[in-house]
């Protein structure tokens, strides 16, 4: 079964579903082994992990689809990659989903932020397009999808409710839903915000507007919030709040520090030579070996 076939059935099932952030081959097979369905490939912590650079939209377009291959072909689930805001306008969007597409991942994740590099991190200098800039770019991104693979799923973050509140995110997943957009990402806005999403009552009231749950949505709301919190308020799926980037730095960090202090007297526990085999692959290739090496 295509991944993108697995990840619309996974979300048509019954159940909310949990997405872990990945950031290359190897933490995405240890959440698949983990047990988890479907993973969500950040580009912040992509960006960090695999170039060293913070989450500014200083990574490429070829960067972040070159990391989408190698994640999505590593595991046997469905990835979902971000792109910020699909690197440009309409047509830049619709290249990038094409590439996506090609790349072997199961869904495209992208913003109604204008297209600036590098990006602005403060809410107070967020800019995002015109609603009808960007239903177009939209609108462009579902062609794409359309014209190689109908399974392929079209994640919609709208950043536009920190300016405009929640009218202006409830008419734009309205027409993105009109459009073919499957999933409607109605972001956290910043607390000094009038416009808040302060508790579950509000998130609610918002993800109904919407269409909840018959449109699929991706619960984001205050630190704490719950998955039974999310379920409630109609949200299908979200992602754990921290990233595991701080703590593999943590563990990196703690690592070298110990090897550069005690040089070869330093010692650390790992997951054991099977897990580990496990999540090389070492089994697969050595039977392969085994079978056409004289």
């Amino acid at each position: 079964m295509k991944k993108t076939t697995m990840l619309r059935k996974l979300f048509q099932a019954p159940g909310f579903v949990t997405l872990p952030v990945v950031f290359d081959a190897m933490s995405a097979r240890i959440a698949e082994t983990v047990g988890f369905k479907a993973l969500f490939m950040a580009v912040s912590a992509t960006s960090e992990a695999q170039l060293g650079l913070p989450g500014l939209g200083l990574a490429t377009a070829t960067e972040l689809i070159y990391f989408a291959k190698c994640t999505a072909n590593s595991v046997n689930v469905p990835v979902i990659v971000n792109v910020d805001d699909g690197f440009g306008g309409a047509l830049g969007a619709f290249r990038t989903t094409e590439e996506l597409i090609r790349a072997g991942a199961a869904a495209i994740y992208l913003s109604d932020r204008k297209p600036v590099i590098p990006a602005r991190v403060p809410h107070n200098m967020l800019e995002v397009l015109p609603r009808d800039e960007y239903l177009g770019k939209m609108g462009a991104v579902v062609e794409a999808r359309n014209g190689l693979d109908k399974d392929f799923l079209i994640f919609a973050r709208i950043d536009a409710g920190a300016l405009s509140g929640d009218d202006e995110v409830a008419a734009r997943a309205k027409a993105l839903v009109k459009m073919g957009v499957d999933v409607i990402v109605p972001h956290q806005r910043p607390p000094q915000s009038k416009y808040g999403i302060r508790d579950k009552a509000i998130m609610k009231k918002l993800f109904n507007r919407i269409g909840a749950p018959e449109v699929w949505i991706w619960g984001m709301g205050p630190k704490g919030t719950t998955i039974k919190d999310y379920e409630e308020a109609g949200a299908k799926m979200c992602m754990p709040d921290a990233s595991p980037t701080g703590a593999v730095q943590d563990t990196l960090f703690n690592v070298y520090q110990d090897l550069y202090d005690n040089g070869p007297a330093a010692r650390h526990d790992t997951a054991g030579r099977e897990i580990s085999d496990k999540l090389r692959g070492h089994k697969f290739w050595h039977e392969l070996e085994e079978k056409y090496v004289p």
